[in-house]
């Protein structure tokens, strides 16, 4: 492919974060044509993108042309309907990508990979950790042994969306546990760059709107452990990763002002060293890393492939808890 490709792009789903973080990313991309989009019930933001476009509006995958040269998908839809509608995408051709969660079972998210690699088709899933400036010096530090042998990783996660679709099981997929988890599922073995072996999990009870209102989770490595914390109650939509080494430790909070971005701090033992970043709230970093896969000018920071183990670990934590909290092993990849 070449740098300078067109992309004719759809959108399945087109919510809040569809606008709050890929719609952006279309502004610097003169090559990338939004031709359609599906959605049911389209908000009047949405069609106002439609017409700025010149796009269509459908209400179902099938309406959507069969793929030709070189065509695209963001698929930003509810969780539990990302399997059936990325799995539609696959069929007709076209270069996928979709919100967190993956989906809700390990089971799909192979079937996904299978399918998406059987017709040479880019693929990823926007775990915009991945591409956040904290996040990835954090990931630099812990490579180049700047706190030395990680000993313990600690997560904490309060609050959860207040309304819509989330709140629904039958298409939030669940709670906060469901909803939010699957972020330090994924970043957690990203960071350090290792798979866990074993896990084991409480998952606190829902209601006629919840499936879950959070849980806990240790995640144990081969040689440290990962405690993962994500409830209902606190601030609100507050996210923390702390990571503890021999020789010194790395912060990361997301600032309640800010939707995207995280700070950091990084401190080695007795002080000698520190360094703080400041959270980059700008949006559509995995967007346009998906637009450079398609075009094979640099790979999908995360495929399905690669996302696949943060669903295995979601899926796990409720397997444990139904049995009570047991240990319950991990596939090695």
């Amino acid at each position: 492919m070449k740098e300078d490709a067109s992309i004719d792009l759809y959108f399945v789903g087109c919510g809040g974060f569809a606008h709050r973080y890929h719609v952006p990313a279309l502004a610097d991309q003169a090559l990338v044509v939004l031709k359609g989009i599906c959605d049911p019930t389209p908000s009047a933001e949405t069609l106002a993108l439609a017409e700025r476009h010149r796009a269509p509006v459908v209400d179902n995958i099938d309406a959507l042309p069969i793929a030709s040269k070189l065509s695209a998908a963001i698929c930003s839809s509810p969780h539990t309907l990302h399997a059936g509608h990325v799995m539609q995408l696959l069929d007709r051709g076209y270069h996928t990508m979709v919100d967190k969660p993956f989906v809700m079972t390990a089971a799909d998210a192979r079937s996904l990979h299978k399918k998406a690699d059987e017709k040479q088709l880019t693929n990823a899933v926007a775990f915009t950790r991945r591409f956040d400036r904290a996040c990835l010096r954090a990931r630099e530090i812990i490579n180049e042994g700047g706190i030395g042998q990680v000993c313990f990783v600690q997560s904490i996660q309060l609050g959860y969306e207040r309304a819509g679709w989330f709140l629904q099981p039958e298409l939030g997929g669940g709670g906060p546990f469901t909803g939010r988890g699957a972020h330090i599922a994924d970043l957690v073995p990203w960071l350090l760059d290792a798979c866990p072996s074993r896990l084991r999990s409480r998952v606190r009870g829902g209601s006629k709107t919840r499936s879950d209102t959070g849980g806990f989770v240790e995640l144990q490595f081969d040689d440290l452990e990962c405690h993962m914390t994500c409830i209902e109650e606190g601030l609100h939509m507050w996210d923390e990763v702390r990571i503890f080494g021999d020789a010194g430790f790395i912060e990361m909070r997301r600032p309640l002002d800010v939707p995207i971005g995280w700070t950091l701090q990084w401190t080695t033992e007795g002080g000698a060293r520190s360094e703080c970043l400041a959270a980059d709230p700008h949006p559509g970093d995995a967007t346009h890393n998906f637009f450079a896969a398609v075009r094979g000018t640099e790979p999908a920071a995360c495929s399905f492939a690669d996302a696949t183990l943060s669903v295995e670990i979601i899926e796990a934590a409720f397997s444990s808890a139904r049995d009570g909290g047991s240990w319950l092993s991990l596939r090695k990849p």
